[in-house]
Order: C-alpha cells, then sequence, then structure tokens
C-alpha cells in the first residue's frame, strides 16, 4: 500500500476551518496526514502547563476520517519561555558570542537543561497519544541535523569531556592530533579548544574530532527521543525527516541508524526545476542513504510542492516526482504543506492551497497520484528491491573533504553523485553502506572518493575481496587515516597490496589556485590547461575534463584502462587479482562516463542484472511481474520501450512483462 497525504498545521487555522480541510483531503484520496511539528508551545505555553484539548480534537476528526497520523515530537524549536529561562541553551558562534533565537533551530540540542525539558515534553506527548486510534508512527522531531553548531563555553566543557572518554589520556590526544607540529602540543585535557576563531579553522585532525562530537550529540539526542517512544508507545512506529547530510552540521547517520531509526523517513526536495539533473536525483541518492541496508521502504515525511518564491514546478512534475520516489523504494507521499502559510520563516513557501484556502493545479495532480495508486495495489508496491551492489557513503570523508578543499578540488559529494548517475543510466539499485559495518552480501563494492581509510574499512574492503567480491575505488581514496592525518606509506593507504599499486603522486592538468598566500605574494587565478589527458578503455576512447589524475604504478596489477594524449602512456584503471577478488583502482575522480564503462564490464563479469533498457530520461524498475517508467523529461517524443506508447513530459506508464 502507498500512503498520500500532507502536512498540516491545525494551529495556523481556525477551529472552524479543520472540517473543510480534512474533508478535502478526503476527497483528493488522501490516507496519511503528519501533525504537530514545530509548536512546542502550543502544547506547552509555559513551563508545565500542558494545554492538549484543542489537539484531542484534530487527533479525533482524523481518526473518524480513516487518516493515519505521524505525530511529530516538536522538540525543536524550543518555545520562547524556555530560552528566557535558560539562556545557556542558546548557540554561541565561533567567537563564542551568544546567538539570540532569532530564527528556528537555534538550540544547543547537546545541553543537558535543553534535553531535560525536552524529554519532559516527549514523555508527555507520547503517553498521551500513544493509544490513540489515528496513531500510526511518532517523529523523532523535525529535521535534526538542521541549524548550526555551537560553540558556547558549556558545549566546549562537553567536547572536553567527549576527548578524555575518546583517548584517555593528554599523550594519545597530542599523538591523533599531531600536535608537535606548529608547537601545538597539549598539557592537559582543559588545553583543548574548539579548532575555529573567527573565520579561521584549525588543524585538520581537530577539526575531524569536532565534527565528530557535534555528530555524537545529535545520535545521543535522537537516540533519547526514541527510548522514550519505544518506552511509552511500544506499537508505534517512529520515524524523522532528520537532515544528517546538512553541510552546516548534519551528523553521521549511518553510525547509529539501525540502532535509533525503525522507519527510515527523509524530506523529499529536489527543488522546482526537473532540469537540474544532481538536484533530482540527489534526493534519490538521500533516500537511499536513510534506508541504507534496512530491509524497509521509505517514507517522504515532506514532500516539495513549492518553494520559497516559487509557485510549483511546471505542471506535471509533482505527479512525476511522486512516482520516481516510488522506484527508489517510498512508501508515502507527504506533501509539503497543505495550505500555503501566511507568515513565519516559510512565508511564500507554497503549499498545494493557495493562501485564501482554496485549491490550486497542485492539488490536482496530489489527486490524480492518489487515485492511480489505489489502482496500483495489485503491482505489490512499495518496491523493495535485493540490490547486488553497494555504495559506500562516509560522513567523515565529506566533512574532511570541505575542509581541505585546496587539495580535494573535486568534492566528495560530486564523487558520489557520478557513481549514482551511472548507476542511474542502467536502471540499477544499490544499497548505500557503512564501511565501518557492511550487513549484507554484494557482488560489487563502490567506494568513491573515501579519502578516510580507517583500519576497519580498510579490512572490510581487504576481507570484501579476499572472499570474492569485486570493488572499485576512485581517486583522492584512502589518503588520511581515522584521525586525518596523512599516510607516512604507500597510498591508498592500508590497501596499496590489495589493489596492488602505489599511488603517492598525481598531476593537475590545469592551472592550480591556492588560497594559501604562499610567501606573502597573492596569486592569480588563471584559466591555463597544460595537458588534456584522455581514457581508453578496450577501443573506447573517453574525452571529458579531466583536472586530477593520480601516478599509479602497478605492482601486481594489470592496467584495464590508459591515459592518453600524454607525452606516455599511464594507468588510468588498475585491476588486482587479490584473494578469491578483484580490486580496481581508478586514477581519476569518478566521472559517470568512466564509471558507467566500468559498471558494464564489470556486470558481465559478475553476473549483475541490469535493469530494463530506457532512453536518457526515463527511469525504469521492474516490480513483481511488471515495469514502471517514469519520463523525467520534458520530451513527448520518446518511446520508453518499443512496446509501449510515448510516454509524455513527466509522465509515469506500467506494462506486464
Amino acid at each position: 500500500m502507498i500512503y498520500v497525504g500532507t502536512n498540516y498545521h491545525p494551529h495556523d487555522w481556525p477551529r472552524e476551518r479543520w472540517p473543510e480541510d480534512i474533508r478535502m483531503m478526503k476527497e483528493s484520496g488522501f490516507n496519511l496526514v503528519r501533525l504537530g511539528h514545530l509548536c512546542w508551545d502550543s502544547f506547552e505555553p509555559s513551563e508545565g502547563n500542558y494545554y492538549f484539548g484543542w489537539f484531542d480534537e484534530v487527533m479525533d476528526l482524523f481518526a473518524e476520517a480513516g487518516f493515519q497520523v505521524v505525530l511529530d515530537i516538536a522538540t525543536r524549536p524550543a518555545p520562547t519561555w524556555l530560552h528566557k529561562k535558560y539562556p545557556a541553551i542558546q548557540l554561541a558562534d565561533r567567537n563564542r558570542n551568544p546567538l539570540l533565537a532569532v530564527h528556528r533551530y537555534m538550540e544547543d540540542v547537546g545541553n543537558p537543561v535543553f534535553q531535560e525539558y525536552a524529554y519532559r515534553f516527549a514523555e508527555t506527548l507520547t503517553k498521551r497519544y500513544a493509544g490513540h486510534p489515528a496513531l500510526y508512527a511518532f517523529g523523532l522531531c523535525n529535521e535534526v541535523g538542521s541549524g548550526m553548531p555551537t560553540f558556547s563555553d558549556e558545549a566546549r566543557n562537553r567536547y572536553v569531556q567527549w576527548l578524555r572518554d575518546k583517548y584517555g589520556s593528554v599523550e594519545e590526544l597530542n599523538i591523533a592530533w599531531a600536535a608537535q607540529r606548529w608547537s601545538r602540543k597539549l598539557n592537559s585535557f582543559e588545553d583543548a579548544e574548539f579548532p575555529v576563531a573567527g573565520d579561521i579553522n584549525g588543524a585538520p585532525e581537530r577539526m575531524l574530532d569536532m565534527r565528530r562530537f557535534f555528530s555524537d550529540e545529535q545520535l545521543s539526542y535522537l537516540r533519547g527521543l526514541s527510548e522514550v517512544v519505544r518506552k511509552n508507545a511500544p506499537q508505534a512506529r517512529e520515524t524523522t525527516n532528520h537532515w544528517g547530510e546538512n553541510p552546516v552540521l548534519g551528523f553521521d547517520y549511518l553510525k547509529g541508524y539501525n540502532q535509533i531509526f525503525d522507519l527510515p523517513g527523509i524530506g523529499f526536495y529536489p527543488g522546482v526545476n526537473p532540469e537540474d539533473r544532481n538536484a533530482l536525483f540527489g534526493a534519490c541518492l538521500t533516500m537511499n542513504h536513510r534506508i541504507s541496508e534496512k530491509d524497509e521502504p521509505i517514507w517522504c515525511l515532506e514532500f516539495q510542492t513549492g518553494s520559497f518564491g516559487a509557485y510549483a514546478p511546471p505542471r506535471g512534475v509533482l505527479r512525476m516526482y511522486a512516482y520516481l520516489s516510488l522506484l527508489f523504494r517510498s512508501e508515502a507521499i507527504c506533501a509539503w504543506t497543505w495550505r500555503s502559510m501566511l507568515g513565519g520563516e516559510e512565508q511564500y513557501l507554497f503549499g498545494l492551497l493557495d493562501h485564501d484556502g482554496l485549491p490550486g493545479r497542485k492539488l490536482d495532480e496530489f489527486r490524480q497520484f492518489a487515485q492511480e495508486m489505489e489502482k496500483l495495489k495489485a503491482i505489490g508496491l512499495p518496491y523493495l528491491p535485493k540490490p547486488e551492489i553497494a555504495l559506500a557513503y562516509s560522513f567523515e570523508s565529506f566533512k574532511v573533504s570541505e575542509n581541505q578543499k585546496g587539495y580535494y578540488k573535486t568534492t566528495y559529494l560530486e564523487q558520489m553523485m557520478q557513481t549514482f548517475l551511472a548507476l542511474g543510466e542502467d536502471n540499477v539499485d544499490c544499497n548505500v553502506v557503512n564501511l565501518r559495518q557492511i550487513e549484507k552480501d554484494y557482488k560489487l563494492l563502490l567506494v568513491p572518493g573515501h579519502c578516510i581509510m580507517d583500519e576497519t574499512s580498510a579490512q572490510t574492503i581487504r576481507q570484501f575481496v579476499q572472499e570474492g567480491g569485486t570493488v572499485i575505488m576512485t581517486a583522492y581514496s584512502a589518503k588520511v587515516d581515522e584521525h586525518n592525518t596523512v599516510f607516512g606509506t604507500t597510498m591508498p593507504g592500508r590497501l596499496s597490496d590489495v589493489f596492488g599499486i602505489r599511488a603517492n603522486a598525481f598531476e593537475r592538468p590545469v592551472y592550480h589556485y591556492s588560497d594559501a598566500n604562499e610567501g606573502g605574494l597573492q596569486k592569480q587565478k588563471m584559466n591555463i590547461r597544460r595537458e588534456t589527458p584522455k581514457i581508453k578503455i578496450h577501443d573506447r576512447i573517453l574525452d571529458f575534463p579531466i583536472d586530477y589524475y593520480e601516478i599509479v604504478e602497478p605492482s601486481t596489477a594489470e592496467v584495464l584502462a590508459t591515459f592518453t594524449n600524454l607525452e606516455s602512456e599511464l594507468p588510468a584503471v588498475s585491476v588486482n587479482a587479490y584473494g578469491k577478488g578483484k580490486a580496481v583502482y581508478v586514477a581519476v575522480p569518478a566521472q559517470i562516463d568512466l564509471m558507467q564503462a566500468l559498471l558494464n564490464h564489470f556486470y558481465t563479469q559478475l553476473d549483475i542484472k541490469k535493469g530494463p533498457e530506457t532512453p536518457p530520461g526515463v527511469t525504469a524498475r521492474q516490480i513483481g511481474d511488471s515495469v514502471l517508467y517514469v519520463n523525467t523529461t520534458s520530451s513527448d517524443s520518446i518511446s520508453p520501450s518499443p512496446h509501449l506508447e510515448k510516454a509524455r513530459y513527466r509522465d509515469a506508464r506500467i506494462r506486464p512483462l
């Protein structure tokens, strides 16, 4: 069954409007609503004074209409009264100046006072509605991971304790942080500070540990909310639209997802411009990240209907987005939001209803999709594949590469996206995995730009290949250890024997510019290309801009592809037999054409089944005995299959095999 519904904010609208809205939702074929988020002070207007009567009425109305409710535990933003009573829960900037709570998500979730009040509220809310007939799931707050880190004195004290717990002695900390460099040894844990001041960042080892600290605090907070739900409402599901991938804060979702998150959830926001392929399929990659290795579908707890200042995507796109999400294992489509807001921080973020409460054209698309889901019950949705390919993701590699952009000029996320898009061209599923603990069996493991290579991850790759798997790892990988210190051994660090190569040196065929003012002379940005290498693989020449390539020196590896158009041919892709499997190293960052060529080479060798064959822009999956095609382009002149009529722009078709 596929759930279709919307996010609703009854505290924004008069009581007499509630029945009318519910009637319109019901008539549109909706069966799901998400409630309760972003309104802690509507339940607890002052400390300890709870007011649930209004919400009891809302829950009863939705129960009578036959809706399933996802009820958020609205602990963020914290109420004004809590900020005023305990200013310590406020954030502080990089200079430790307090930041007033003038925007949402400006509370310190690691602060023990905040947690005391938040968990108390969670206890009260979950106990009250645990047995309500409309309740399907509790949401573990809204968008944890968004916002910004705090550098307050109180947070710094927690950070010092975190370092004590992690390293045990200041001697071990000094070793981990390479503190002998630049006269930065610590004599005690109390000497440790957040490695930021103004716009300046400290050493890479310290920056990584700071990121880990903030990540652990958010995971711990979410774990606490989960425990409250499991204690008070064991029959309810748990989900959340967290934002672990947030570039400003975020957290290491894969480190704790199996212990905390019952039902994967997401805010599905590909934007309002479907021509942006990175944004469109980036949202799908995030869905795979949230599912990871769970045998569960994902719930789109928020689903884009408009944007700030954009009324809607082009006609037909919302329905296309919904169908596309089904191919990436969605079970619930919950529009953000029901009615366009009149004020507040999301003013002019447009919903299914206009500001006057009347339907816009977007509701028609959601209504059509909801009606079609009724007709498609028999085909076996939600789609739950068993992928043969694992795509490794590393929150830490993301943060490390963002901090050291002078070297990692192709971003980690770009390498992830190029690899994911290559899989998408062949309509092949993958699971996103954590190298520190892969739980299922796969034939192929993809490791794009995984710059950190800790001992556990290296052992995972080593064992995977030894036991018969094939791994493909790309440039910039295995450059630093778990402390973010560059390996002083042959690269790829901890794995040079597995890949049978040395890959220490590299070239930049383009003019290199660094923000570092070396020698006191300001360097110029110049548009110069010194080399134009191409890649020859089999009888094919791949010609795409290469701005960085590594000098691969094979020891036991064989060369699969070479660089041409250079003074001499160099290995571009190497393959090493190790144990029962193969280790493939790519000397450039992941790029879609190259990755697709490699994947197609190994699909045959590994007997990996490709998905349905489609023209560019059409995504498809076999679901049971049927194939579902989704045209993501604006063209109406392509046919996804010779046996299928043309699928109009942003349309979907389903045909039996």
